[in-house]
């Protein structure tokens, strides 16, 4: 990120750099140190090199290693090419057609992105368990079916419906930014509309799939939710599994979990950069200002273009969010025919009940955490928009490095950092080590907010004001931040609702005694009681849709003349 091309204030006073810079190395530089030096030196713990590069060394000998990576790689792959054959087509159906209702899809592309995937996993086991929603109601399912997707379709299926809005939405992104005059020319010359698409629209496209594909990739590689919920049922050992059961199965083995979590966050890194060279490589330019022609869909081509977007929303968004619900409102099972009731909302909303402290602990965990990430992505914008110097670069690559690594390596990094004997401030085993986790996660979607809110302030009032002498304190609170207010608004409401469902760290940080809303949904789940874990799930919807609507409301009133 650089600034906006004007000259920077005069750099005298650097404190917003550097609280920047701290804050950005103690909560993710600090971890991701840890988990690099306890994979090379298993014994840094006791402050000895003894047995360096041992856990390495121990992977090899790790039953079932060829297994789990190509389970994984296979997974994360297929689920890649699974998001791009949703999300093209319907990427290029939002952007070059005269498609109706435009508003509508694009809300339906996002409602998946915005679920988690363990809540989509849920609703899908029990649709498709023996004796599940579907045996119920529609009939025995077919075992092909069944087997399909309790094994690696399952996760592949999962993954692709959450992740093919994303796809969907760069690909309209990209082709609404570009011109047509290409594929214009080439259709006044006659050319096929399947060569149009090859040689000229899916050049053109190149950045967004790739961008787009390895998102979807390293997420799919390092989803826990998924392999927590499928693994166990499908005889399908993942990644993520393997580290989670290295860290809770006695006696730990933290060097080797370590070690894997290293070659993962590297692998990340690794991949990211060469997608960068690449599309640097092969994108191609086509002007700056898009052609406002769309291609007109006949009868037949709409109602099939139609039907793809609701086929899409069926199974993304209405089945698992229906299941969720009805599963939340059934007591029993009587004669084939389910009772409902609403005492499994009773049992979490009663005083002093596990479901509402952990609603009431992910809540203020949340608030507090957007409202950390919030200061700290405000300060570190400015930072970087207003200095110059090599920090500046530096701070610039930290603050993105969450943005690449997985959430699951991020956890594993907090757990070795924090739980570290000389670590003078003890951390671990609170509720502290939750709220540091989710600033380290999602304070990067604060900076990206942050940034593009500075990318539009001209520093002429900055100036003006330290030529008055002005206190940069003062500047900052009373001209840069309310400035950049409507975009911090966003990003404490996104960073709020990515807390309040967060599943990773909930679950691998939670201190003893301590409940949220994930690791409460979880346990519920795998202790069978799967009605509490439903309701928890709906609940904690309403809770964010109320309080994202209430908090809407009530920034539109006032700045409203």
């Amino acid at each position: 990120m650089k600034g906006n091309g004007v000259t920077p204030i005069a750099n005298a006073y650097k404190w917003p750099f550097w609280i920047g810079l701290a804050g950005v190395l103690l909560s993710i530089g600090f971890p991701v140190v840890m988990l690099l030096l306890q994979s090379v030196f298993p014994a840094i713990g006791e402050s000895s090199a003894a047995g360096a590069f041992q856990p390495y060394r121990d992977i090899w000998t790790t039953d079932g290693l060829w297994r789990m990576w190509n389970n994984s790689l296979s997974c994360a792959a297929l689920t890649t090419l699974f998001a791009w054959a949703l999300g093209l087509p319907a990427g290029w159906l939002m952007a070059r057609t005269n498609l109706p209702g435009k508003s509508l899809l694009r809300v339906s592309l996002l409602l998946p992105v915005m679920s988690p995937p363990y809540l989509l996993a849920l609703a899908y086991v029990l649709l498709l368990n023996d004796n599940g929603l579907v045996d119920t109601f529609v009939g025995p399912l077919p075992e092909s079916i069944r087997g399909a997707f309790f094994g690696m379709g399952g996760v592949v299926f999962i993954m692709g419906l959450t992740s093919f809005g994303t796809v969907a939405l760069l690909v309209e992104a990209s082709l609404q930014n570009v011109s047509t005059r290409l594929e214009d020319a080439a259709r006044c010359l006659g050319a096929p509309p399947t060569a149009i698409f090859r040689r000229i629209t899916l050049p053109l496209l190149v950045p967004a799939l790739v961008n787009s594909g390895v998102l979807v990739f390293i997420d799919t590689l390092s989803n826990f939710g998924i392999a927590a919920i499928l693994g166990p049922r499908s005889d399908l050992v993942l990644l993520p599994a393997v580290i989670y059961e290295m860290l809770t199965t006695w006696p730990a083995d933290v060097p080797r979990a370590a070690a894997i979590s290293s070659i993962l966050a590297v692998a990340a890194v690794v991949l990211v950069t060469v997608a960068r060279i690449y599309i640097g490589i092969r994108v191609i330019a086509n002007g700056r200002i898009p052609a406002g022609r769309l291609t007109k869909l006949n009868g037949l081509e709409l109602c099939l273009a139609l039907a793809f977007f609701g086929i899409l929303f069926l199974f993304s968004s209405f089945l698992p969010n229906a299941t969720v619900c009805l599963m939340s409102l059934i007591e029993r099972w009587q004669g084939g025919n389910p009772v409902f009731t609403l005492q499994h909302y009773q049992a979490i909303l009663a005083w002093g009940s596990g479901g509402l402290q952990a609603l009431s602990t992910s809540a203020g965990l949340s608030a507090a955490a957007a409202t950390a990430c919030a200061a700290l992505g405000g300060i570190t914008a400015y930072a970087l928009a207003r200095y110059k110097g090599r920090g500046v670069s530096m701070l610039d690559h930290l603050s993105m490095l969450p943005r690449v690594l997985p959430n699951l390596v991020i956890a594993v990094g907090f757990i070795l950092a924090w739980n570290a004997p000389w670590v003078p401030v003890r951390i671990y085993g609170t509720l502290a080590i939750l709220f540091l986790a989710y600033v380290a996660i999602y304070q990067a979607v604060a900076l990206r907010f942050a940034d593009a809110g500075m990318r539009q302030l001209a520093p002429r009032l900055e100036q003006a004001a330290a030529c008055l002498r002005a206190p940069r304190l003062s500047i900052l609170s009373r001209i840069v931040f309310p400035m950049l207010f409507p975009s911090l608004f966003v990003a404490w409401i996104a960073i709020f609702v990515m807390c309040l469902r967060d599943w990773v760290a909930s679950i691998m940080l939670l201190p003893p005694g301590a409940q949220t809303v994930g690791s409460f949904i979880f346990s519920q789940f795998e202790q069978g009681d799967f009605a509490q874990a439903m309701a928890m799930s709906v609940c904690t919807v309403v809770l964010s849709t109320v309080l994202l609507v209430a908090a809407n409301l009530r920034f539109y009133r006032n700045n409203t003349p």
